[in-house]
């Protein structure tokens, strides 16, 4: 099924690894409206592409952003919660920098933990 496809590949504009995972609709109220099919199918590829970064040490996720809004978007909680689950770590950000491009949306992912400092 084309629907979960996740092609691998290494762009030169990035010195890592880079999984694109395709469409993802990001934000909470956009992924509310998602019927649970297409929800599960998206967090699914977000999934396999983050774990199969974690475990070669690192790399890029790239989304491409369904919903295509220009302005930062969270990327819903059923993605966040599903990523600490993989991790096994509270917060995100010590395994994952987002940023926004866009209508992409960027993951970095760490291959090893970097918990926050206490300021």
């Amino acid at each position: 099924m084309e629907a979960n496809h996740c092609s691998l590949g290494v762009y030169p504009s990035y010195p890592d690894l880079v999984i694109d995972v395709g469409e993802v609709t990001l934000g909470e109220e956009n992924r509310k409206k998602l019927q649970k099919t297409q929800r599960d199918q998206e967090r699914a590829r977000v999934i396999r592409a983050a774990c199969a970064l974690l475990n070669s040490g690192g790399g890029v996720i790239q989304m491409e952003m369904a919903n295509r809004d220009e302005r930062p978007t969270e990327m819903g909680l059923d993605l966040e919660e599903s990523l600490r689950k993989l991790i096994q770590y509270p917060y995100l950000q010590a395994f994952f920098e987002t940023k926004q491009h866009g209508s992409s949306q960027v993951m970095d992912g760490e291959g090893e933990v970097h918990p926050p400092l206490d300021n």
